[in-house]
């Protein structure tokens, strides 16, 4: 009978840690991605960038919009705009509010939803290899930005 006591302490112990393993797994999300626009002499360039967390089930970051000419920042202070997202559909489904962006590179922003009606906008993110694809989907879309493109990890 002690046999038989150790033996399911013992899988029950390895349930625990294979779990608490599991939790922990970092998302393939999560991370910061890349888009920028190709590159012309003496013209603008857009670059985008993605910043991806997660928590549990909950998804959430900031992006930012830059513009570089002959690969210099043309910025003052940087920008983000916090988004939240959840998964759905085999993808990321992002939401954020265009008019939301924060000056500066500052810590933990939040998403907040507008209070005062303003449209929401949704993107779908999916995860394809080492490729991040970004479509609209509906709201306000980002000025500079194509409605579709495709990131890289940074």
């Amino acid at each position: 009978m002690n046999r038989a006591i150790t033996t399911c302490l013992f899988l029950l112990l390895l349930c625990v840690a294979a779990s608490t393993v599991y939790a922990q797994k970092k998302s393939p999300y999560a991370g910061t991605w890349i888009w920028k626009e190709a590159a012309s002499k003496d013209k603008p360039q857009t670059q985008f960038t993605l910043k991806i967390r997660q928590k549990g089930n909950v998804f959430s970051g900031v992006y930012s919009v830059d513009e570089f000419i002959n690969g210099e920042w043309q910025g003052e202070d940087g920008n983000q705009t916090p988004f939240n997202g959840k998964l759905k559909n085999g993808g990321l489904e992002l939401e954020f509010d265009t008019d939301a962006t924060v000056p500066g590179y500052q810590q933990n922003v939040k998403y907040k939803k507008p209070a005062d009606g303003r449209q929401r906008s949704y993107v779908f993110v999916r995860l394809s290899g080492k490729t991040l694809s970004w479509r609209a989907m509906r709201g306000r879309k980002i000025e500079g930005l194509p409605v579709q493109l495709t990131m890289r990890r940074s």
